[in-house]
């Protein structure tokens, strides 16, 4: 039974991103300050990319290493991060199975957030239910 639903989480999840895209780095960055206090981190993010972390800086976010909301801009940074026990932000719905707790595409034109319940459980980060009412949950 629980082997059948990973399967069909994960048919989802292939199905999904096929339609899935980036949002503009200046969107992520709002999205990111939203899930950011959602999560009780407001002000700071963890984030090595530039043009994220510059659209951060433009709306009060700073960035902090040491926080636990991160945002990571490879699958790579996902891996790590989420194994560093941090609420991990991501742009590729793909991200979430390798450790993302939070994707932020574009779908249709529009801005989409996906919830990995699991990973979000696993950073022991809460979020608010504002959040998790809006975000569809894998």
């Amino acid at each position: 039974m629980r082997s059948t639903l990973k399967m069909a989480a994960l048919v989802l999840l292939a199905t999904v991103s096929a339609f899935a895209g980036d949002l503009s780095p200046d969107m992520q960055a709002k999205f990111i300050k939203i899930l950011a206090s959602s999560a009780g981190s407001p002000g700071k993010v963890g984030c090595s990319n530039a043009a994220v972390q510059a659209e951060l800086g433009k709306i009060g976010i700073s960035h902090d290493p040491s926080s636990k909301v991160v945002w990571a801009s490879s699958e790579g940074e996902v891996k790590s991060m989420s194994a560093g026990g941090k609420l991990v932000l991501c742009g590729k719905l793909d991200w979430l199975s390798s450790g993302g707790a939070i994707a932020i595409v574009e779908e249709g034109g529009k801005p989409q957030i996906y919830l990995h319940m699991g990973n979000i459980a696993a950073s022991k980060v809460t979020l608010s239910d504002a959040v998790l009412k809006i975000g569809k949950r894998l």
